[in-house]
């Protein structure tokens, strides 16, 4: 069962970073050939202001949920560095986890709130605004349930035997 979420979570973020990275590619697009129309306008991109903001939304949630599930978002790790080779070092992870999923948890049940109540369109196409949000509340849900993960973790290597038993991977 944990090979299958494992391999769900593969997919997940392999989706996730093609997502964000065509994302940006959309945009670098988009930018350019608004700065060229500025200069030789041809036509109008009166379009152009709701696919950027929806870009950017999607970009930004999608990346920071790949970051988080790989540890790879900025954090002060001072205390942790300090803590290196003692069971404090899985304590303290442990509490900040706990805090992170209260957070993240607040941030989904909010994001989705949000969702819920958006009832207006973009003006040109006539996107609904949920489509904008919606990925708040599911790159907070993915986030909240990587952050389960990584509790349970730090939480098996603080009470882990100390004898050699093999340690859970840290998930990066």
């Amino acid at each position: 069962m944990l090979d299958f979420i494992f391999k769900i979570d593969s997919v997940l973020v392999r989706a996730l970073r093609v997502m964000a990275v065509s994302l940006l590619c959309l945009l670098f697009v988009l930018l350019s050939l608004n700065v060229i129309l500025r200069f030789y306008p041809v036509f109008s991109m009166g379009w152009f202001d709701e696919i950027v903001e929806l870009s950017f939304a999607w970009i930004v949630f999608a990346t920071a949920a790949v970051l988080w599930r790989n540890q790879h978002h900025p954090k002060i790790d001072l205390v942790e560095a300090l803590l290196e080779g003692t069971r404090a070092k899985y304590l303290l992870l442990s509490v900040i986890e706990c805090i992170n999923i209260f957070f993240l948890s607040a941030f989904t049940w909010f994001a989705w709130s949000l969702v819920t109540k958006a009832s207006a369109a973009s003006p040109v196409f006539q996107i609904p605004r949920k489509l904008f949000y919606v990925v708040m509340p599911a790159a907070g849900l993915y986030m909240t349930v990587v952050s389960v993960f990584f509790l349970v973790m730090y939480l098996t290597k603080l009470f882990g035997t100390s004898h050699g038993g093999q340690q859970p991977d840290s998930g990066t």
